[in-house]
């Protein structure tokens, strides 16, 4: 019984950490979820947060948002203005993070690397400062 009880939370324990968090504002909706990369040709494989951000209006909307990123316990992002992000959405349109996406930084965040390339993990992240134009 101990044995089903110990990998029971051990499973729990290594999907994402972090429950979906959800952002719904002046018609633009960010929700994020876990990324697992293996991209092997490029040598990379890590796990990330990724948003997807949807524009809900027949509008073109301006959507700048920042990451507060505690990685280990200590907030890594808190006063470092480099974390604003902007987006520009059409109407209806959805932006996702992807693995490896060098074209539109803010989408993803980084949460660890495999053990034997670092121990530095992702321990909690808060988007804030959401502006909708």
């Amino acid at each position: 019984m101990k044995l089903r009880i110990t990998f029971f939370s051990l499973l729990l324990g290594s999907s994402s950490l972090f429950a979906q968090k959800s952002i719904d504002q002046a018609g633009v909706k960010i929700t994020t979820a876990p990324l697992h990369c293996d991209v092997p040709a490029e040598g990379y494989q890590a796990d990330l947060i990724a948003l997807t951000i949807t524009n809900t209006t027949n509008e073109v909307k301006t959507v700048s948002y920042s990451f507060e990123l505690y990685y280990d316990e200590n907030c890594a992002t808190c006063g470092h203005d480099e974390y604003l992000y902007t987006q520009i959405l059409q109407p209806n349109q959805t932006l996702q993070g992807v693995c490896l996406d060098r074209n539109n930084m803010g989408l993803t965040i980084f949460d660890h690397m495999p053990a034997h390339l670092t121990k530095t993990k992702l321990t909690d992240f808060n988007i804030r400062s959401v502006t909708v134009q």
